[in-house]
Parts: C-alpha cells; structure tokens; sequence
C-alpha cells in the first residue's frame, strides 16, 4: 500500500452519506474529499457496489481537482444497493453507503447499455431489451463546441439537431488538436485549438502525469447532453493523426489516461469505447491489446468495445476476442467490405466512414467530399448489406463546424433510419440472388427490401406464401407509391417515373 499524508477535509470522509435515490441506468457522483502528498492520480480508489439478488459492480473512482475524488455510479437493477470503498489511502478506505435505492427509470431517451443482441449477433439491443437501429454521425470536435460557454449553447444546438435527424449515435474523439487541413484559427467556426488541454500545461509542453479535470468537467457536458438525447457515444480515446502531443507508448503516463478516462465515463450508460480513430496507425499491435484490456478490465459494466479501422488486428481471431464489433472505414466495395466482415465473424459491423457530404460553402475542411445524393446511395448499399452506417458532413465531422444552413442530406438520412428501422431488421439477411437489379435484404417469405438505381427491378418472391403488399419509396424525396403483389411468384417490377434519376427502395411484405 502506498503511503500517503492525508488530511480529511470534506463530506463523506467522517462517516456514512445519507440515503440516496438513482433512477436505473442514470448515473450519480459520490463524492470524497481529500489531500495527498504525492501524485492525487495515482491514488487508487474502487467502489464495491451489492445490489438486489448479490448483483455487484466494481467501479474504479477518479481524481476530480480540489481534492476531491468521486464514485460515478450507475445502477443496473431496481431495488436497494450498499456501496463500500477500497482505497489506499486511508481516509478514501473503508466508505460506506447502506441506503441506495434504485428506483425505476423514468426517462424514455434512455434504456440501459448497449449490447450485442446474442440472438442476432449481427445487430445491437439495449439492455432493458429496447432494440437499436443504429444511424450514426460523426463529430470529431463536438467537445470543443462552446467550449467557453458555461451554458454550452451551440454544442447543445448541434445535439439537438443531430438528434432531431434521426442520428442515434455519435463518434467523437476523447481530444484532438488540429488538423492538417485547416491549422490554426482561420475563421469564426474553426475550433482547432482548443484552450483547453486533457493534461496540466499545453499540447506543445504537456504534463502527462497529471490529467486536467477542468477538460474532462466540459467533455462530461457533452456526454450528459448526449445521454439526454438517447444518442450512444462512441468515444474514440486516441487519434494518431490530429497532432497531439501523446504520452510515451508503453508508459505509466500512457496508461494513467486509458485509466482515467475509463473510470470517468464508464457509468455513462451511452457510452461505448473504442482504442483509437484509424487504429491502424498503432504498428505495435501487442501494446494496443494490452491498452484495449486495459479498457475492459477497468470496465464494471463491460461497455462494448471497437478500434476504428484496423484490418490487421480485427481480422486475427487470435486478438480479436476483445472487441465486440466492427468498426470499419471503407471508401470503396461498400457492401462487399460488409458482406466480408459478416462472414468472417458474427458481429455487427460498422462502416464509420465511407462519404463526405460536401457544404455549400467553401470553408477549408476536409478536401475529399460528395454531393449527398452519393453519400445516401453509398449508405442504401450499406445497410441493405445487413450493416450499420456513420455520416459525415463537411461542416461538422472536423474541427470546422459550421451548422448553418442544414445540409440537405439530414432528411434523406432521417428517411432511411424511419423507413429501414420499420422492418424487422435484426431478422432479415442480405439475399441478393432473390433480386437482378439491385441487392436485396429479406426474411424470405415474410419481408423484402429492395434497393435499384435502375428503372425496374427482378424480384424472386417465390418464397412468399401468400400475396401481398409493395411500396416504392423514392429515397431523395421520400414519395410513395403502392404495388400489387398478387401471390407467390417471380415479377419485374417498374420503379414509378415520377422518382426520375432518384434511386428507389422497394419494400414488399407478405400477407399475414
């Protein structure tokens, strides 16, 4: 045990808090004050929390400024829990709660962790059982957002424009610096660099030994906000290509971050990890495994897990025990990539970047960018592959983020997650032998969905018992128009002239 000069100067370090009340899946702070000689984040402090049943959850505390240390809790089941810390620091050792009630979650954004449906492991469900169809959009910089605004009014504008498009989840470094692309502050929405840091001292000469909790107090801002919006955060905790100053790889100070950031945001039931933006920057992919255990080990509530683009280490079963899903970045064979992924282990995979929605403005960003009426057809191809899609927009994805005027591809994308998320997704397959024009995504005899930038599409509907009901959908404009589907049989359908150029979803279910 660490020895430490310790003096007790606030509540809950004199004795046993008062009773306390969480909805379930939310989270609260318990809060212990003291003063260490020596380094306050290299104490370490765990909460040993029993609930209903002898259900327990280990949850490592953090270092918050000010000589404060806090417990973020988040309870799992309803009913009475007891808290009991383990510390080796004296003072923080042997804390006692008897009186946490837990009672039933109220908040209808929220519904427990994300998990791996074990049922159609191909597919996401949150653990109150709520199914998921996940949108996503990325937002790199969405922390430094009003970073300077103690209302954080512009962050909380984006979420809720994010949210309010049907994006349900959102990938966000942990930091990032700047970028190549656009250094420095050349305009109003330009937020690379930041004025805060994640350490003590500056990007150029940081103190890796001693985090900033100032920073992680603003990041928490925007995980809550994001939590009250029911939108997952996917938290990337490294980027190898935004110019930050890093700890040493390998070293205690390297670690201490995974740690901390671990602890901090763990209770967050919105959250998800992921090792690192582009992993496949990290050549040292045994480091990298020890780093992602780390992540897990440190983990009560064995959130789920990823590392972004990394080919090498996701495709080598004898590594890849330790993520939970994919996590890929393809900018070419979309659905190809998703057929391959699927195949080669039954996860649900992800395609975080396969389009660049361009701005109608010229703002310095992020040079490679599309019209959005490539980067939807991309993701129709996408999620008729039996995958999951993340958006970029010019104008937010960077340390650019500019929010006006609304980029036209937020409805259309809205449209997809409403229209797709309608069908029995986490059943249905990729089928493309049931179609000549287009892939098709089935549960054969029950529901088809039909993707064609053609004029007509070949449909094998042989497996449908009965009759039943088409709708084309014009996935730009979001028109529809009904279909007869008189019984079993092979048809050639023709997409309506009114869509014109716009490709077509044809969804066809089967009588009842």
């Amino acid at each position: 045990m660490k020895t430490y000069r310790l003096w007790l100067i606030g509540l809950l370090t004199a004795g046993a808090c008062q009773g306390v009340a969480i909805e379930q899946y939310h989270s609260h702070d318990f809060t212990f004050s003291a003063t260490v000689a020596g380094n306050p984040f290299d104490a370490e402090l765990k909460g040993e929390f029993t609930g209903p049943g002898g259900v327990r959850i280990i949850v490592p505390g953090f270092y918050d400024g000010g000589g404060t240390w806090k417990i973020r809790f988040s309870p799992t089941v309803a009913g009475g829990w007891s808290l009991h810390t383990v510390s080796d620091v004296p003072g923080l050792h042997g804390r006692a709660e008897t009186d946490i009630q837990c009672e039933p979650n109220r908040d209808p954004m929220i519904h427990g962790g994300l998990l791996v449906d074990p049922l159609h492991p191909h597919h996401f469900i949150y653990q109150d059982g709520t199914r998921y169809f996940l949108m996503g959009y990325e937002a790199d910089w969405l922390w430094a957002l009003g970073l300077e605004d103690p209302k954080r009014k512009e962050m909380l504008r984006l979420i809720r424009q994010i949210a309010d498009n049907g994006f349900n989840h959102v990938m966000v470094n942990v930091y990032a610096y700047d970028t190549t692309w656009s250094p420095g502050r050349k305009h109003q929405w330009d937020l690379g660099p930041a004025p805060l840091y994640p350490w003590e001292g500056t990007n150029d000469k940081p103190d890796h030994s001693r985090l900033n909790p100032e920073y992680f107090q603003r990041y928490d801002e925007m995980v809550e906000a994001l939590r009250g919006q029911g939108i997952v955060a996917h938290l990337m905790l490294k980027v190898y290509n935004k110019m930050v100053n890093w700890p040493a790889p390998g070293s205690r100070d390297e670690e201490r971050y995974f740690r901390y950031v671990t602890a901090r945001y763990q209770a967050f039931c919105n959250v998800v990890w992921d090792f690192s933006k582009e992993a496949y920057y990290e050549k040292d992919k045994i480091l990298e495994g020890r780093l992602i255990d780390l992540i897990r080990a440190n983990d009560g509530y064995h959130r789920l897990t990823a590392a972004h683009d990394n080919d090498v280490y996701d495709w080598d079963t004898a590594r890849n025990s330790n993520l939970d899903f994919r996590s890929d970045q393809q900018h070419t064979d979309w659905a190809e990539m998703i057929a391959f992924d699927r195949k080669l282990r039954a996860w649900p995979v992800v395609n975080t970047e396969f389009g660049y929605e361009k701005a109608s403005d010229s703002l310095p960003s992020y040079r490679v960018q599309q019209d959005w009426q490539e980067v939807l057809r991309r993701a129709y191809l996408i999620y008729l592959a039996g995958g999951y899609g993340v958006y970029y927009y010019h104008n937010t994805a960077w340390d650019v983020i500019k929010m006006d005027p609304e980029p036209p591809g937020y409805k259309r994308f809205r449209q997809l997650k409403e229209t797709l998320g309608e069908l029995p997704y986490w059943d249905m397959a990729p089928a493309d032998d049931l179609a000549v024009g287009g892939p098709c995504l089935a549960l054969p005899g029950r529901v088809y969905a039909f993707f064609t930038e053609a004029t007509k599409v070949i449909v094998n509907l042989r497996g449908a018992e009965k009759g039943g009901s088409g709708e084309w959908i014009d996935t730009w404009t979001g028109a529809r128009e009904k279909v007869a589907v008189a019984g079993p049989g092979v048809y050639t359908l023709n997409k309506p002239k009114t869509f014109g150029a716009a490709p077509a979803l044809l969804i066809v279910r089967a009588s009842q």
